[in-house]
């Protein structure tokens, strides 16, 4: 067999964060070394942390992640920026001038208004669409900032000590973190193993400071990428000089091996699991979106919850190669049921969107049961009971 024909091995870890896109990353390279009026740290920072919070459309529709805060007090500045330990008026600033630089834009409907990252749904869509296609160079690739990074606190110190691009050295990091993980060391078997290496002279350049604040920049991150130096030499004194002569030897540090925080990854044991849930959950925020079905962050928590469900009772019936199918038309329903209703101005009369969600897929799954033969019944039937000794009730009761 050809090493092109060979199907390649699923990756054994992921990054546990955020995806982030390429093209946001090229455009705050640009917008970083332009003369005129260049993007700030804090700007870069702030646009990092929304990706916390957006769905797969791209929207922001709340600024912290606790349900109990009423919905009156979800899109506030404060709240972003005491979680993150930021100064209330840096943040601001910062958010304001995403506004102006067409990073976030403000998104005004019938029922109110909320902030999109601009080109995120577009870029989600292209990524979604030739995932599978033959032509790799038009993907909108993108890759992951871990959760652990956030969780860190490290944006308050790169503010305050001006480093305008260590947010961007950050980014770039975790992109190549993301990279060797899905392509060249698909059997990695210790994250701990996983490394790289930089010179001084690279993050000199990168971060556009002196090799003293370089280090002091490594100690920064050093619980997110722990840098160890690996090739230093040590400069003595010149005996030439007369003015202003150094009496004590120089340790400069040539290189730099680092490695990631373990913290950053998860082991894919249900990958095609969770490829499916985040297939029919980006499904079920764009029809939402292109329907502008006002949705709360926590119905929308809900509503997941819900494809979650639905995604772990597909697996069963995979063995007749109807899994996908099951999926395909339990969403598809659901989503024509509130848009629907939508339509008709009955949805604002539901009280708890998420459980009424919910009872809808269960109607929808067992419309979709009616479909299977009994062939089908009885195979699906006979896995289950393999594994877990007892018969499934979504088909018994029948």
């Amino acid at each position: 067999m050809s090493i092109l024909m060979k199907p390649q091995e699923p990756q054994k870890y992921t990054v546990d964060g955020v995806k982030f896109f390429k093209k946001h990353l090229d455009k705050l390279r640009y917008d970083s070394m332009v003369t005129d009026h260049p993007i700030t740290s804090s700007e870069i920072s702030v646009f990092m942390i929304l990706h916390l919070y957006t769905d797969d459309m791209g929207q922001i529709r709340s600024l912290t992640k606790d349900p109990s805060v009423s919905e009156r007090k979800q899109l506030c500045i404060s709240n972003l920026s005491t979680e993150h330990n930021l100064n209330y008026e840096t943040v601001k600033k910062a958010f304001d001038s995403l506004i102006s630089r067409k990073y976030i834009s403000e998104v005004h409907t019938s029922n109110g208004m909320h902030y999109e990252i601009v080109d995120y749904a577009m870029y989600n869509q292209q990524f979604s669409n030739v995932a599978n296609s033959f032509k790799p160079e038009e993907k909108s690739s993108y890759f992951r900032i871990p959760f652990a990074l956030f969780q860190e606190k490290v944006f308050g110190p790169m503010i305050k000590q001006r480093y305008h691009t260590g947010p961007i050295l950050l980014l770039e990091l975790c992109q190549y973190v993301t990279a060797q993980l899905g392509t060249n060391r698909r059997d990695i078997e210790d994250v701990e193993a996983l490394n790289g290496e930089r010179t001084m002279v690279f993050l000199k350049k990168t971060l556009n400071t002196t090799a003293k604040r370089v280090r002091n920049f490594l100690s920064i991150i050093k619980n997110i990428f722990l840098f160890k130096p690996v090739e230093a030499k040590i400069k003595n004194p010149s005996q030439d000089r007369t003015g202003r002569k150094r009496t004590f030897s120089q340790i400069c540090i040539d290189k730099f091996k680092f490695s990631p925080n373990v913290a950053f990854f998860k082991r894919n044991d249900e990958l095609n699991q969770r490829k499916s849930f985040a297939r029919v959950r980006k499904e079920m925020a764009a029809r939402i979106k292109n329907a502008k079905i006002p949705v709360k962050w926590r119905d929308m928590k809900d509503i997941e919850k819900s494809l979650n469900r639905m995604v772990k009772l597909s697996t069963h019936l995979e063995v007749v190669n109807k899994a996908q199918k099951m999926l395909n038309y339990t969403v598809s329903k659901v989503a024509d049921t509130l848009e629907y209703l939508h339509m008709d101005g009955e949805l604002s009369s539901i009280n708890r969107l998420g459980a009424f969600v919910n009872k809808c897929f269960s109607s929808a799954f067992e419309d979709y049961t009616k479909f299977l033969t009994t062939d089908d019944r009885i195979q699906v039937m006979t896995e289950y009971h393999k594994t877990y000794g007892y018969y499934p009730e979504f088909l018994t009761q029948k």
